[in-house]
């Protein structure tokens, strides 16, 4: 019983269900944020895009990329390949369906720049000094299109999806950005996790030039950020006191969590816990916006 239990969760973790699931928490933060009501088929549609998405770039050249990479996370994915190509066609396929009650060619037109760079992030199409490279490889750049790609899709797609020509509000940017620095903060401390891999792809990233003091650092602040967003939505009257305070409560946990970062964390670290704060803190803009 244990081991079955152990091989679900490893399949929700390394198979990417977890994460996927994460991001439509955030989907349904912003709309709580914003009073929009949810959409199942938008739901359906993120979890679909994210379970595709990051099942495909863990397939992609993964016998090349993995070959001198030896993890836990690594060798289940090499064991794994059929499961996660299931995984990768049926969110793929689930996302177009949910999409298409949606498809129009102004949000194709408008959301087609973070669709494009999802889909060539492990593909080499630039060439730099000589070499061909993949966008995840330009130096220091992986973490802002992570993080521009995640705060695209789940705070400006659901307004695109209710009306393809409108245009963000001040409020909409405020989250936007707050949404973009939260990912951000959470995404750096990844570098130190891929720190072999990008060292052998001669990489350059936040961890290699700052070291593991200096990502905690740097995302302890960010995080400081997003708890001030949070009171400057409250302070501009466009988020409650208890969201304004979820947000807090979410970046002071994600904070404590990124402090226990080390060379020796784990996958679980990283594809559990961090990847679960986006969960936790749709759980504290929720439980908190209810009584507060």
């Amino acid at each position: 019983m244990i081991n079955l239990v152990k091989q679900v969760v490893r399949l929700l973790v390394f198979g990417n269900v977890w994460v996927s699931f994460a991001a439509v928490c955030l989907y349904w933060e912003t709309a709580l944020l914003h009073d929009l009501k949810i959409s199942v088929n938008l739901s359906a549609c993120v979890f679909g895009a994210t379970l595709f998405t990051y099942n495909y770039h863990r397939l992609f050249r993964k016998n090349r990329i993995y070959s001198g990479v030896t993890s836990p996370r690594h060798q289940w994915i090499l064991d794994h390949t059929v499961g996660l190509t299931v995984l990768a066609i049926f969110g793929g396929v689930l996302s177009v369906i949910a999409f298409l009650p949606f498809l129009s060619k102004e949000i194709l037109l408008r959301f087609a720049p973070f669709a494009w760079i999802a889909v060539f992030y492990v593909i080499p199409v630039i060439k730099w000094n000589g070499v061909w490279r993949r966008l995840r490889d330009l130096p220091f750049l992986k973490v802002g299109l992570v993080s521009a790609v995640w705060a695209a899709t789940t705070v400006l797609l659901p307004f695109l999806c209710l009306d393809p020509d409108w245009h963000p509000t001040a409020k909409v940017w405020l989250t936007f950005t707050t949404r973009f620095v939260f990912i951000f903060a959470i995404t750096i401390p990844f570098d130190v996790r891929d720190m072999e891999q990008d060292r052998s792809a001669n990489v350059l990233t936040f961890a290699s030039q700052f070291g593991i003091d200096g990502i905690k650092q740097v995302s302890r602040i960010l995080m400081l950020g997003v708890a001030l967003a949070g009171f400057a939505g409250y302070w501009m009257g466009w988020y409650s006191a208890g969201q304004g305070l979820g947000l807090l409560c979410s970046a002071a946990g994600t904070g404590w969590l990124i402090s226990g970062l080390n060379a020796q964390s784990d996958e679980w670290f990283y594809s559990g816990f961090l990847d679960g704060s986006m969960i936790d803190q749709l759980f504290w803009v929720w439980l908190l916006g209810l009584f507060i």
